[in-house]
């Protein structure tokens, strides 16, 4: 026997009673309680007092499932990020783009308390999770957990085979049933924490007539109620901002291995048209969860500064000759660490274009030392404010650079130790996909990618899948070479006129017969 569809909508409906607040503030409790009950199922299950969550570890994967137990609403990865209607589509739930990323990384070079906002719950030490003592009395006095005892344990129930059971029964039976269950999934001190009493369970099912019990296992996939479309009021995401890269990119992959390793700053690198700044913009949004408040954007060039990036002097608009002409100010990078710092539970991203335009080392001075993971949170001196600060271990750089440019910097050593590369080439599959989408038939196609293919063998150093982007008829092909390519071809081949002359002819053949004149 399971417990009935009406009976555990019930208990979710009555979950948004852990905090009235939209927003933040309820995904902050629902997200330290989801950890804490995973955490306390496998420390149950391995009868242990920690939990050994480091690179490599076999209970990464166990601990991504117990944390579905809690929130997950089908088998497919849709789940609730604030027990209420704020819904995502996620294999992992985002435990790996938050959770394993964030606080668990960071307690290889320091002691953690997690989550850092209502209140604590879990203690973080060298990538394993404990629960922290007293846990009882910081749900009771921090998550509201009060409110919500009956509604949570029928919730956290929802999936288990209760096996034979009368369809109602009274309110002490039916205590001791989920208290049964409960004593098989969790530790005793969390079940002690979250089991309701008597007269609590009775005033839940009180009002309730239909059987708490049935026969068969239930969906809940529609069990909340979709927030409805964006109104005419509201202005939609650029499409680069919204959260639509899925959970199998390979890019996205390689991105969360390298963030749950500790890396800190990670570089986009490849030739024009490659999809570095898209990449890093969808990675970085799909990473903080669309909360883009946590993301900053920069672009470097040959006039950026120091003072432009991290402090710089400000002219003083007192009119009276006691204070100082100029003052300190901080920049966008100082900005952001502000953020962060009090918000350690989740990253913070910078995305800086064009790496190289600029003078990276220049521009961060000597930050370059505290960027690195082991100087984090290590307090330095500022030059133009003398204030002291420290960089958050939750500050993560993306940034994109073409390393094929002769007109900018290279970046000296010391600058490339602290990033890691990621190679972003010119790739015959995406141009596909690009085209598909487009709606160009399969013979055009054919010819576009074997053009793609000669000038990416003739290229020195490769040419990007991009500039086929959104050509969806044959003037816009002619367009693309008369107004683009060709300058870009005469220019790469500017001593290699056969080269050139290969690579249009090759482009002379995507158009159709009656166009080819047209061609520059």
């Amino acid at each position: 026997m399971f417990l009935s569809y009406d009976l555990v909508k019930n208990a979710y409906s009555g979950l948004i009673k852990i905090d009235s607040s939209k927003g933040k503030s309820r995904k902050e409790k629902a997200s330290g309680i989801r950890y804490l009950l995973a955490t306390s199922q496998l420390l149950h299950q391995e009868n242990s007092r920690d939990l050994n969550l480091a690179v490599g570890s076999d209970f990464r994967g166990q601990f991504i499932d117990a944390v579905g137990n809690v929130v997950a609403l089908d088998d497919q990865g849709l789940y609730s990020k604030d027990f209420a209607n704020e819904l995502d589509t996620n294999k992992d739930y985002g435990v790996g783009s938050n959770f394993f990323t964030t606080r668990l990384a960071n307690s290889r070079s320091q002691d953690i308390r997690y989550p850092g906002r209502p209140a604590s719950l879990l203690a973080l030490i060298q990538e394993r999770a404990s629960i922290l003592p007293n846990v009882s009395q910081t749900l009771s006095e921090s998550y509201g957990l009060g409110n919500i005892k009956p509604e949570l344990c029928i919730w956290l129930l929802r999936n288990e085979d209760f096996g034979r059971q009368s369809e109602t029964t009274p309110a002490q039976k039916f205590l001791q049933i989920i208290t049964t269950e409960l004593n098989k999934k969790y530790t005793s001190e969390i079940v002690s924490s979250i089991i309701p009493t008597e007269q609590e369970i009775q005033g839940f099912i009180s009002e309730f007539s239909e059987p708490y019990f049935v026969t068969k296992k239930q969906n809940y996939s529609d069990i909340v109620a979709i927030p409805e479309a964006v109104g005419p009021e509201e202005l939609p995401s650029p499409k680069v901002l919204e959260n639509d890269l899925g959970d199998d990119d390979k890019i996205f992959g390689i991105v969360q291995q390298l963030l749950t390793r500790g890396a800190k700053g990670i570089l986009f690198s490849g030739p024009p048209g490659t999809s570095k700044t898209w990449y890093a913009l969808k990675v970085a949004v799909k990473i903080i969860d669309s909360e883009t408040e946590r993301l900053e954007r920069v672009q470097f060039h040959p006039s950026f500064t120091y003072e432009d990036f991290i402090e710089g002097l400000v002219a003083n608009a007192s009119a009276n000759g006691s204070e100082p002409m100029f003052k300190p100010k901080d920049k966008v990078f100082l900005n952001l660490c502000e953020k962060a710092r009090f918000d350690k539970d989740h990253l913070h991203i910078l995305i800086i274009d064009e790496f190289s335009r600029g003078d990276p080392s220049k521009i961060f001075g000597e930050l370059l030392t505290y960027i690195e993971p082991d100087y984090r949170e290590i307090d330095f001196r500022l030059p133009y404010s003398e204030k002291e600060i420290s960089i958050p271990q939750n500050v993560v750089i993306f940034a994109t650079m073409n390393p094929y440019d002769k007109s900018v910097v290279d970046l000296d050593s010391a600058m490339e130790r602290r990033f890691e590369v990621i190679e972003l080439l010119p790739n015959v599959e995406i141009l596909d996909t690009l085209l598909t989408k487009s709606g160009i038939q399969n013979e055009t196609k054919d010819k576009v990618k074997e053009f793609f293919k000669t000038a990416n063998i003739l290229s020195p150093h490769g040419f990007g899948h991009t500039y086929f982007k959104g050509v969806s008829q044959e003037i816009d092909f002619i367009l693309l070479w008369n107004h683009k390519l060709k300058f870009i071809f005469e220019k790469m081949f500017r001593f290699k006129e056969d080269a050139y002359q290969e690579v249009r002819q090759s482009y002379i053949n995507i158009i159709c017969e009656p166009n080819k004149d047209d061609i520059a």
